[in-house]
C-alpha cells in the first residue's frame, strides 16, 4: 500500500468527521419524541407495595451489572474487528493505491467516531438520557465547565482516527493478530459502555470500575501501538492523560455521592 501523506489523511479524517456529527445532527433532529405514558394513581395505602417494586425493579446485583458490562464490551469489540477484517478482505482487492488510503482512513472512521451507536445493539438503557440526574449530582470543586469536553475530545478523536490508520498501514492491515489493534478496539468499546452505564443507567460506581479499566486498556493499547509506529502512538498519546483526568473526576463524584443505594 501506498504511504499515507499528513495533509491527504487529515482532510480526509476531518471531512469524515464533519459527515458523522451531520448525520447525527438529521437522526436526532427526525427522532420522533417519546411521550411518557400517564401513570394511574396509587392510593396512600400502597406505599409498601410501592417500595417493594421499586426495589425489585431499579438495581440488578453486582455481579449482574459485570455482566452487563463484560457482554457489551464482548459484544462491541468483536463487531468492530470483524468489520476491520472485512474492510482489510476488501482494501486488499483495490489496485488502486489513493483508493486504498481512503479506504483505510474511512475504515476507521467509522471505528473511532460512528461505532458508538453499536451499544444500542448490545445492551439496551434501562433508563433514558437524564441532563437534570447528573445535574443534581455533588460535582467536585475542580469539574471542568461543560464545554471543555467536547473541546477536548474533538481533537482527540481526530487524532485517534490519523494514528489507527497510520497504525494499520505500518502492520499491513492485521486486526485479530496484533495486538495494538485488539488493544485499542477493546479500549474504544470501554469507552461507549462507560458513557451507557454512565449517564444512561446512573451507575456512578459501575461507571467507575468501567472508566479505569478503559484507562488501563488504552495505556497498553498506546505501547503496542508506539512498538509498531512512533507516530501512531504520538497521536494517541494523548488521550491517555485526557481519560486519566475523567477517570479521576469519575472517581470524585463517586465518593462524593456514595451511597448504599448507587454502590
Amino acid at each position: 500500500m501506498g504511504r499515507l501523506s499528513a495533509g491527504h489523511v487529515l482532510l480526509v479524517a476531518a471531512a469524515s468527521s464533519v459527515a458523522v456529527a451531520a448525520v447525527d445532527t438529521q437522526v436526532a433532529a427526525r427522532r420522533p419524541i417519546k411521550h411518557t405514558p400517564n401513570l394511574p394513581s396509587v392510593s396512600p395505602q400502597q406505599p409498601s407495595l410501592i417500595a417493594a417494586t421499586a426495589v425489585r425493579v431499579q438495581e440488578p446485583s453486582p455481579a449482574a451489572k459485570l455482566l452487563d458490562v463484560a457482554r457489551s464490551t464482548l459484544g462491541e469489540s468483536l463487531i468492530l474487528l470483524v468489520f476491520l477484517k472485512a474492510a482489510a478482505l476488501l482494501i486488499y482487492r483495490v489496485d488502486d493505491s489513493r483508493l486504498q488510503l481512503i479506504l483505510t482512513q474511512l475504515a476507521w472512521v467509522v471505528v473511532v467516531q460512528a461505532s458508538s451507536r453499536l451499544q444500542g445493539l448490545v445492551q439496551t438503557p434501562t433508563k433514558t438520557l437524564s441532563p437534570e440526574w447528573y445535574g443534581k449530582l455533588v460535582q467536585p470543586s475542580w469539574n471542568p465547565p461543560p464545554w471543555a469536553f467536547p473541546l477536548a475530545w474533538i481533537p482527540l478523536k481526530l487524532a485517534q482516527t490519523i494514528g489507527s490508520a497510520v497504525l494499520w498501514q505500518a502492520i499491513d492491515l492485521r486486526v485479530f493478530d496484533s495486538p495494538a489493534v485488539v488493544l485499542f478496539v477493546v479500549h474504544v468499546a470501554l469507552g461507549h459502555v462507560w458513557n451507557v452505564q454512565f449517564f444512561l443507567k446512573q451507575r456512578i460506581l459501575t461507571g467507575l470500575l468501567v472508566i479505569w479499566t478503559f484507562w488501563f486498556v488504552l495505556l497498553g493499547a498506546t505501547v503496542a501501538i508506539w512498538r509498531e509506529s512512533a507516530l501512531a502512538g504520538a497521536l494517541v498519546a494523548p488521550t491517555v492523560a485526557w481519560v486519566a483526568v475523567a477517570a479521576s473526576l469519575n472517581l470524585d463524584t463517586w465518593y462524593l455521592n456514595r451511597s448504599p443505594r448507587r454502590r
